[in-house]
């Protein structure tokens, strides 16, 4: 079997655990649809308003989570930066 005759589809997660959840400090978790993740940064679509500088913890399904600051919001568009002093 060749590598691109091979299944590599991933497998799906739970319903709950599909999106993408931004944790705010107080402890509440936003879901989000992630749209552009990078090595510094992501962008993400929220209902919610985020005040830039605000710093949040973003959640990936099955990867972990990132700290990150609000660098700026446009409408439902939100661009964050990681932190460059996150623990690993």
């Amino acid at each position: 079997m060749r590598m691109h005759d091979m299944d590599v589809t991933l497998e799906r997660p739970t319903e709950t655990g599909a999106q993408v959840t931004i944790c705010l400090l107080d402890g509440t978790e936003v879901p989000v649809r992630l749209r552009l993740l990078s090595y510094d940064g992501c962008e993400f679509e929220s209902a919610r308003s985020f005040a830039e500088g605000e710093r949040i913890s973003i959640r990936l399904y099955r990867m972990g989570s990132i700290r990150a600051r609000i660098t700026s919001q446009q409408t439902k568009i939100v661009e964050a930066e990681f932190l460059n002093d996150c623990p690993v």
